[in-house]
């Protein structure tokens, strides 16, 4: 049904990232990624998840060592079946791209 799932935040640094990869335990067979809706705006390019995200996760067995922020885009909204939002302005920043 849906194969490649997108979750979305603000700067890809916290909830997205953790998001991503709690969905990536649960469904191993599915392509699943995250992005921010203001890493650009916010410098949050290719960041690491942030520090107390990361011991937060870890202590529920979730790993973000590896993660970089990237930047929400129509492109990479485009190959998503699905797209999963933390906050109903998320929402809003998605149909404005």
């Amino acid at each position: 049904m849906f194969s490649n799932i997108l979750v979305v935040c603000v700067g890809n640094i916290c909830r997205s990232p953790t998001g991503e990869r709690l969905l990536q335990q649960l469904l191993p067979d599915k392509q699943i990624s995250s992005a921010g809706i203001a890493v650009e705006k916010s410098r949050l390019t290719g960041k690491p998840a942030d520090e107390t995200a990361r011991l937060v996760a870890s202590e529920r067995g979730i790993y973000l060592l590896d993660h970089k922020a990237q930047q929400l885009t129509a492109q990479l909204c485009a190959k998503q079946d699905l797209i999963l939002v933390m906050e109903q302005g998320h929402i809003d920043a998605l149909t404005e791209l």
